[in-house]
């Protein structure tokens, strides 16, 4: 069991002694930091429980396993946040169901999300309109919602039902890094679970198993992810140099030149029109440069420096004071928790930008 999960020893524990004791809760919710296995327990969770085989499960063999790694279970339903679109319903639904698919296949790797993207009351309705039915195949019943976050009052509302009392042989398995924004009454009606960031040494040994990358790579890598594995395969990807070098311009220019450089600069960026996915994934590189800065200096082992470091200018790198560091840190996942709530993205991206600059005290 979980032999796809990284780290999270204790939660792995828990779930065999729950599935050996037939003590499953009936609604979990799964919270913590990004890409840290939360999907990929739900999904190895919805193999267990709807597997057929007698023995050890998932046994990635019978009928039940094979359909669901083509999102072709009956008993098993994924949901995430989604927006409106233009697109005809047939092909936004072969989309979804696209996702889908690449989410079993792949769960730590984390689909593009649209502005906007909420679990919605159509969602619900659905959940609730499949679970009236009998199971098809007779092991029971599985729900997944990721991003549980994005549920509105009136959408959680109507899950409370189906999360207070769930249909027999039927499980409900929540996710969200997000927990303070998840309604108090989702939460009140869940077993949570917390999932912790993994280690280096997990990071470093997954990458050379599962992903063939040099050691001297996968230490970089490691550190880099700052535990979060979803950043880690995002760093393998074909245009991640380009965004790496991004992320330290963005960070020289806060540092080191005028406020109207920033402006222009900031300008040029928004003139390009970048995705809210993009936005985000450049800040969490941006914040995971600034945390390898931090670690090196609170490092007794400093003074060897830190690969990947050395591309930043002197100058830059001389203002990171530690207090800087966590500083900065903390405004920039202000600003991505605002992004999450959807304000306007021009408006806080240059009250982020002039914030962190106040901050490095540079006038």
């Amino acid at each position: 069991m979980f032999a796809n999960i990284i780290g999270q020893d204790k939660i792995k524990k828990y779930f065999l002694r729950a599935f050996e004791s037939g003590t499953v809760p009936h609604s979990i919710l799964l919270q913590g930091p990004p890409g840290t296995g939360k999907t990929a327990f739900s999904i190895d969770l919805a193999k267990i429980l709807t597997c057929h085989n007698n023995g050890v499960k998932p046994c990635g063999e019978c009928v039940s396993c094979r359909k669901f790694l083509k999102m072709e279970h009956p008993d098993v339903q994924l949901f995430f946040p989604v927006t409106g679109t233009n697109l005809d319903k047939e092909k936004k639904a072969e989309e979804i169901q696209n996702m889908r698919i690449s989410i079993v296949n792949n769960p730590y790797l984390v689909p593009e999300t649209e502005k906007n993207a909420t679990l919605s009351i159509e969602m619900v309705r659905m959940i609730k309109q499949s679970l009236r039915l009998q199971s098809y195949q007779g092991k029971g019943r599985v729900v997944i919602l990721l991003g549980c976050d994005t549920l509105n009052h009136e959408t959680g509302n109507a899950l409370l039902k189906v999360l207070e009392e769930p249909p027999d042989k039927t499980t409900l398995i929540l996710t969200t890094s997000s927990l303070e924004n998840v309604l108090p009454t989702i939460k009140s009606r869940c077993r949570l679970i917390s999932t912790s960031f993994l280690t280096e040494e997990q990071v470093v040994n997954s990458l050379i198993e599962n992903e063939k990358v040099s050691e001297a790579n996968a230490e970089y890598i490691a550190k880099l992810s700052g535990g979060n594995y979803s950043l880690a395969l995002d760093t393998l990807s074909d245009d991640f140099p380009g965004r790496k070098e991004f992320a330290i311009k963005l960070l020289e220019t806060i540092l080191l030149r005028k406020k109207i450089d920033n402006i222009e600069y900031i300008e040029g960026w928004l003139r390009d029109k970048p995705k809210i996915s993009e936005v985000k994934g450049n800040l969490d590189l941006l914040i995971a440069i600034l945390k390898m800065k931090y670690e090196e200096q609170d490092s007794q082992d400093s003074d060897t420096g830190t690969p990947g470091l050395e591309e930043i200018n002197e100058k830059a790198l001389a203002k990171l004071t530690p207090d800087l560091v966590e500083n900065m840190v903390i405004e920039i996942e202000k600003f991505i928790d605002l992004l999450n709530k959807n304000v306007y993205l021009n408006l806080i991206l240059m009250n982020l930008i002039l914030r962190l600059r106040k901050l490095s005290q540079y006038e």
